[in-house]
């Protein structure tokens, strides 16, 4: 409590409540967060699931977790007719549903079904919680604020990791206590996030506001403008599709190719990710204050594509050490790269841009994060199975990590082309060219 004590001095009286409980709103959400490094081992594991979970269960949890950012757009378009923090409040019941239903079958299918709808509901809250930023606190201690609540949330998703692997590997027959433990707190969160004082008008309300084809349009315009920006969301796509089309498959490797037990499945796939990506974000955060985010998304390629590489020499050679090796090498770039993600798009977006530019970057992630899977599974394996339909693939195997690493590479070597032909950041621009304008202005008022 002293650490919330020091938090809650830093900002301004009015926020005090909202910070508080927010604080406690960030408990749930973070917990959740964990939800899906432990699915993915969860399903190859092989004393929780008779039978157990298969590439396609894989694919599907991976596509909604990463696909559901296709829909944030309509949090934006919701939430001018509906206040933001229903937007937040429901979807999180709804999702507390989803996970104390977990228990009701015990199928890897059910699961999966599950967990992959949950993930695509919590997008509504994800989006709605940064929207809400901007009414809760003041630009002058909104960094303040979410540098807090953000700290918050990656502790809480360390030590759900840290319990859910414990438990699983103690319980696999109640694995879904694990679940309802994060949708107990989800609720709870939920109430806490309700107690936030705010107006009673909707701070968003715009009944003038453009339907969503049009808008779309406009933001595509506006988008295809920015050459700068459009060369840097082809570089993130290199890694980035490779990242989204191989990430779930180690799980499958580690079992089908080394032949790992479920307590390396937990530890490689959901264990280490956590602790590294906690552990090293606070060193890559200084780092990212001193380069610009295509250096750092050419440092984070390059190790990315040292991390599949190393997974791909351990599904074609049948050792667990790679993996190990492999695991911890991404779990610590990625540390940095979740900051690059989050706050890259700002350096290319005038002040009055900054929220389309946003929605585009996250718009390109879901449509990466849907596609990804779906084409990493059809590389890996020999068939795959979508209900009654049953498509032929490539067969590749754990080759697929080596098509991943070559991917990053290209993006590695992409970024750093930019960076040859960098102009600075827009803020940069912006400040040099109304400076003239504010010394009129001040001499005028002297």
């Amino acid at each position: 409590m002293p650490l919330l004590r020091q938090a809650l001095d830093r900002v301004p009286a009015r926020c005090r409540p909202a910070l508080f409980f927010e604080t406690f709103y960030n408990i749930g959400s973070g917990a959740f967060l964990a939800l899906f490094g432990l699915s993915l081992a969860a399903l190859k594991s092989d004393d929780i699931f008779t039978p157990g979970g298969t590439k396609e269960h894989l694919m599907f949890v991976a596509a909604m977790f990463g696909g559901s950012s296709l829909l944030s757009p309509l949090v934006g378009y919701l939430g001018k007719r509906v206040p933001m923090r229903l937007l937040i409040i429901i979807p999180n019941l709804l999702t507390a549903i989803l996970l104390l239903a977990t228990g009701v079958l015990n199928s890897a299918t059910f699961f999966a079904l599950m967990v992959g709808g949950a993930f695509v509901i919590r997008v509504f809250p994800r989006v709605g919680e940064m929207n809400m930023f901007r009414i809760l606190y003041p630009a002058t201690h909104r960094g303040a604020a979410v540098g807090w609540v953000k700290a918050v949330a990656g502790f809480a998703g360390l030590t759900a990791t840290v319990l859910g692997t414990l438990w699983f590997l103690w319980q696999p027959a109640r694995y879904y206590w694990a679940c309802w433990a994060v949708g107990v707190a989800l609720a709870l969160s939920a109430l806490a996030y309700a107690r936030i004082p705010v107006k009673k008008k909707n701070a968003f309300e715009d009944t003038r506001a453009a339907a969503p084809h049009r808008a779309f349009w406009n933001g595509c315009r506006a988008f295809l403008a920015d050459r700068r920006f459009v060369l840097y969301q082809i570089g993130f796509w290199f890694a980035g599709f490779a990242n989204h089309m191989s990430h779930a498959y180690v799980a499958e490797s580690l079992k089908e190719d080394a032949g790992a037990s479920d307590r390396a499945v937990f530890w490689i796939v959901a264990l280490v990710p956590a602790l590294l990506m906690c552990a090293s974000a606070p060193i890559w955060g200084r780092f990212l204050d001193r380069v610009t985010p295509m250096a750092g998304r050419a440092l984070f390629n390059s190790l990315q594509c040292v991390a599949y590489g190393f997974h791909c020499f351990g599904g074609m050679s049948g050792q667990l050490w790679p993996f190990a090796i492999g695991a911890t090498i991404q779990a610590t770039a990625n540390g940095g790269g979740t900051i690059n993600w989050l706050t890259g798009s700002l350096y290319f977006a005038r002040t009055e841009q900054v929220s389309l530019y946003n929605s585009i970057h996250v718009g390109l992630t879901g449509m990466r994060g849907l596609i990804g899977p779906l084409v990493g599974v059809l590389i890996y394996g020999t068939a795959v199975q979508l209900g009654p339909l049953r498509v032929a693939g490539l067969g590749l195997g754990p080759r697929l990590f080596g098509v991943s690493s070559l991917l990053s590479l290209v993006g590695a070597v992409f970024m750093i082309w930019m960076t040859r032909h960098d102009s600075g950041p827009v803020e940069d621009t912006q400040f040099s060219a109304t400076k003239p304008a504010r010394d009129k202005i001040a001499a005028a008022n002297r």
